[in-house]
């Protein structure tokens, strides 16, 4: 497994991914962060979730608004990690590497804990952007950032980025699962995207009851803090049975199954 993970490290430590990666989060929480605060301060909720001038001007007000944003990144994040399984498979990477790693299940954890690393930094990263931004940029909207350097908002931004992660994490072993199930890069995306994209906020436009039982929108509604339709805590523990059904799913497809690519 440390061996997988640090063939891991390796990939993401390249120059190009490292370029695309802080120019992308960059421009994330610089864009987001003013479209947020820009839709709070009209007194409109671009999630529908509570966003408000007075909630964004309480200790986790800084915060709020990274985990607002990054609830819109869902269907990209989910994508990325099937691509990002599923490629190994077409490049026959994941054959040559089991000649050197015939532990099937420490190499796919391996794989997986590198991503999840790489992912957790950039969304630190990403939080103090966001916090930064939000900072010189609230007074323009009138939302006051004197309690967002609190001890209580510290705690915040740890929860936030507690939940983020979570959030990350469950993309994460939903996309891994049906990259190792599909073992096709364009086919696993075209169903990730479809899936996690129009199918799933088409069928909840036609009945809420969807909001309760879909594995994306739980995933939006937990890391929201909740929605009128689900909890956070019910969201948490449905996604929590989802993803460990579908890690255990993609676990044994990948022990099993001949890889032959």
């Amino acid at each position: 497994m440390i061996a997988a993970l640090r063939a891991e490290l390796v990939k993401v430590r390249r120059r190009r991914v490292l370029i695309v990666t802080a120019v992308t989060t960059l421009a994330f929480s610089i864009g987001s962060t003013a479209i947020v605060l820009a839709s709070a301060g009209s007194g409109e909720s671009p999630t529908g979730r509570g966003v408000s001038v007075a909630s964004l001007s309480d200790a986790g007000g800084g915060t709020e608004i990274f985990t607002t944003a990054v609830s819109f990144a869902g269907t990209f994040l989910f994508v990325v990690f099937v691509g990002a399984v599923a490629v190994e498979f077409s490049r026959g990477t994941f054959r040559t590497m089991l000649l050197y790693e015939p532990r099937r299940l420490r190499l796919l954890a391996g794989k997986m804990a590198g991503l999840l690393g790489f992912a957790a930094l950039v969304l630190a990263a990403a939080e103090a952007l966001t916090w930064i931004t939000a900072l010189l940029l609230a007074p323009s909207w009138d939302v006051a950032t004197g309690e967002w350097t609190s001890a209580a908002a510290l705690g915040a931004a740890l929860s936030d980025y507690a939940s983020v992660l979570f959030w990350v994490t469950g993309y994460a072993l939903l996309g891994m699962t049906l990259a190792v199930l599909v073992r096709s890069v364009p086919i696993a995306l075209g169903i990730g995207i479809a899936w996690a994209g129009p199918v799933e906020h088409i069928l909840q436009d036609a009945s809420s009851a969807v909001n309760s039982w879909f594995p994306g929108l739980l995933l939006e509604a937990f890391v929201a803090g909740g929605t009128n339709d689900v909890s956070a805590s019910r969201a948490l523990l449905t996604v929590t049975v989802y993803v460990v059904i579908a890690a255990a799913v993609g676990a044994v497809s990948f022990a099993r199954r001949d890889v032959t690519a």
